[in-house]
This record gives structure tokens, C-alpha cells and sequence, in this order.
């Protein structure tokens, strides 16, 4: 059975795969943990990375979907070392560069972290995470949220966040790729808005898409089965 790779996006840790892995107990599922790692300042390190820590698993051939920022990882991946994988998927993600709105608003959230550190970062961007329908009937999900990821080290959240804001775009991977890819996007998702991503689900040959709606940027806590379900059904197509 090939194996399945979890990469969890930025500003949060591995641990927000642990509902989508009660939800798929029979299949192998990995979950590398890059909340902590300062050694990589681009995307592509991020992906070179992985690599090596799936040789020394002793995973040879895996399905590697990535959240938000894994996702930019995934597409990295995908690019450089499609042999080493039987599909790849974007989870909440996108495989655009950013626009030059989106660059200023980058330069002075780092310029934020910088001063006040990782852990004003995350309860200022906690509430954007989530669809606000979910917030109103799970009110604990945010304090949880910001609880639990603000203790993350704020020189590891500033790399990632310099590698998100260099990445290139990666689009023609999507269009090159013979490898099937899996989207996965919610309606409400506020960083990576539906109505611009939702295209992107066309350029690969061999796509699976999943629309949530009433859902923001954590799906895997919004609509956990839901998302189980596609992870499911996308391995089992592979298969």
C-alpha cells in the first residue's frame, strides 16, 4: 500500500493531521514535523529536506498532499523529484506566486513578527483561519488554536515565512504533470481564496477536487471526514 505523506502549512505544527489519521487507520500516514526547522530559507530547501527525511523513513514511493504552505513544498517536491512519488495533492493551498498586494502585506506581517515575535503573530492570524459559521458553533477552536501554536519558535515561523514569500509560481508544474493531483479548497477560506484557486483544478491531466463549503483554511478541523473521505478515494484511485 503506498504510503501517504501529511505536510502541515505554516504557523502550525504535524499535530493538526491527528483527525484525519483516526479517520484512515488503514493506511500507512506520515507526518513530518517542520514546525521547528530553521535550517531552510527557500521553499525548494524545504522540499530537498523532505526528500531526505523520506530516504531515511525508508519511504521510496509515497502520495504527498500538503496544507497551505506544504502545499507550496508538495509542488516544489513534484517538480524536482516526481519519481519518487504516486500523486501529490494541494490541501488549502495554491500554486500561485504572490501578487504585489500580497508581497506588501507579506513585508510588514514579517516586519510585525520580527518585533513582537511568533506568538503575536499566530493570535493575530488565528481568527482568519477558520470559516467564521464554524468559529460560532465551536467558540473554543480559536483559543485552542492559539493555545496550542503559539508556542511555536518564532526564528523557525520567520524562515518559513520568508520561504513562502520567495516562492515562485508554480503553475506549470500543474499543467507538466502526468501525476495525479488532488485539491482539496473551502469556500471561506480567506488566505487562499476559492473563486481564483478553484482554475487551478484544471491545468493537471488526472485531478480530484473536493469544494467545502462553510469552510475556511482547516478543513482537517472543519470537516474532518469530509477530507478523509477525498484523501481516501484519491489513494484508492491511485491504487
Amino acid at each position: 500500500m503506498t504510503s501517504l505523506v501529511l505536510l502541515h502549512g505554516h504557523g502550525i505544527d504535524s499535530s493538526i493531521w491527528e483527525g484525519i489519521k483516526k479517520c484512515l487507520p488503514e493506511y500507512p500516514i506520515f507526518t513530518p514535523e517542520l514546525a521547528s526547522e530553521t535550517r531552510f530559507v527557500s521553499i525548494e530547501d524545504y522540499a530537498a529536506g523532505l526528500r531526505e527525511w523520506l530516504l531515511e523513513q525508508g519511504i521510496e514511493r509515497c502520495v504527498l498532499v500538503g496544507h497551505s504552505m506544504g502545499g507550496y513544498i508538495a509542488l516544489a517536491f513534484a517538480e524536482k523529484y516526481p519519481e519518487l512519488l504516486a500523486g501529490f495533492g494541494l490541501f488549502h493551498s495554491t500554486a500561485y506566486a504572490d501578487d504585489e498586494a500580497k508581497r506588501e502585506q507579506r513585508i510588514k506581517t514579517l516586519r510585525f513578527m520580527e518585533t513582537h515575535g511568533a506568538a503575536a503573530f499566530i493570535k493575530q492570524a488565528s481568527p482568519n483561519m477558520y470559516a467564521e459559521s464554524y468559529l460560532e458553533t465551536n467558540p473554543e477552536a480559536l483559543s485552542n488554536h492559539i493555545q496550542t501554536y503559539s508556542q511555536l519558535p518564532t526564528d523557525a515561523v520567520i524562515a518559513g515565512f520568508k520561504a513562502i514569500m520567495n516562492r515562485p509560481d508554480r503553475t506549470a508544474v500543474l499543467e507538466a504533470t502526468s501525476l495525479p493531483v488532488l485539491f482539496i479548497f473551502g469556500k471561506e477560506d480567506k488566505f487562499i481564496p476559492f473563486e481564483k484557486n478553484i482554475g487551478l483544478s484544471e491545468l493537471p491531466q488526472n485531478a480530484q477536487t473536493l469544494v467545502l463549503a462553510e469552510v475556511g483554511h482547516m478543513g482537517m478541523f472543519e470537516a474532518p471526514e469530509a477530507c478523509a473521505n477525498a484523501l481516501a478515494e484519491f489513494l484508492k484511485n491511485i491504487e
